[in-house]
């Protein structure tokens, strides 16, 4: 039986929207179905910020039996920030806070990842904005810096212990490689991103169906990411 961590991203719960609520539901139905070991929920859990959103999102969560680690996304407000590490089986859970307030756009302290690595460890480090570029002009203006997106691609390259980076923000499940890591985009619980890449603005569509990401992480040390629609 593999080792299994799901990811879930972007449901942005807003209480007069009301989609948001039962989309995140259905995600944490299937889930719970499938036991993993751990669940990383990749921000933009709330859409404004406001505590009953968040909520909303825990009464929301409640079927799922293993721990959630969360992080936050340019939507989210919380006291804290959202960075540590967590451990789930034999794997390595490097959760960092890109989030900026008052910002769409991300930030990366490459050097607190780095000091969280340690040799010969399978991780995953998870975020918000992705450290790649998406080709989707609108959703690039508001990713990461370029300059700390080189320099995690460095750290990769020299920790190849780390199987993968799991971030959010995108609204699509999308796949790409940095520093010879593979980088993965969950699709939102809500909400999707359209695949235009001419379009100057922001857009989405209702149309697409949400899905989870579960990452395996199999008996011989491969690792697998399956894309879960969730309907």
């Amino acid at each position: 039986m593999p080792l299994l961590i799901a990811q879930i991203s972007d449901p942005h719960i807003r209480l007069d929207d009301e989609p948001s609520i039962p989309g995140l539901e259905r995600a944490a139905e299937r889930v719970a179905a499938l036991s993993p070991a751990a669940v990383l929920l990749t921000g933009d859990i709330a859409d404004t910020g406001a505590p009953e959103e968040y909520e909303a999102a825990t009464r929301a969560l409640a079927p799922i039996q293993a721990p959630v680690y969360r992080t936050a996304g340019n939507h989210d407000r919380f006291d804290e920030r959202q960075q540590y590490v967590a451990e789930a089986g034999n794997v390595r859970l490097v959760v960092c806070d890109t989030s900026q307030p008052g910002r769409d756009d991300g930030s990366l302290d490459v050097d607190w990842v780095e000091q969280q690595l340690e040799p010969g460890t399978p991780t995953i480090i998870a975020m918000h904005h992705p450290p790649v570029a998406m080709g989707l002009a609108w959703l690039d203006r508001i990713g990461l810096p370029k300059e700390q997106a080189d320099a995690l691609a460095e750290l990769l390259t020299a920790n190849p212990q780390v199987a993968l980076v799991a971030a959010g923000h995108v609204h699509r499940a999308a796949t790409a490689t940095l520093g010879g890591t593979l980088v993965v985009t969950a699709a939102g619980t809500h909400i999707q991103s359209t695949l235009d890449f001419e379009a100057p603005g922001m857009a989405t569509n209702r149309e697409e169906p949400p899905s989870v990401l579960v990452h395996a992480f199999l008996d011989d040390g491969s690792v697998i990411t399956h894309v879960q629609p969730v309907t």
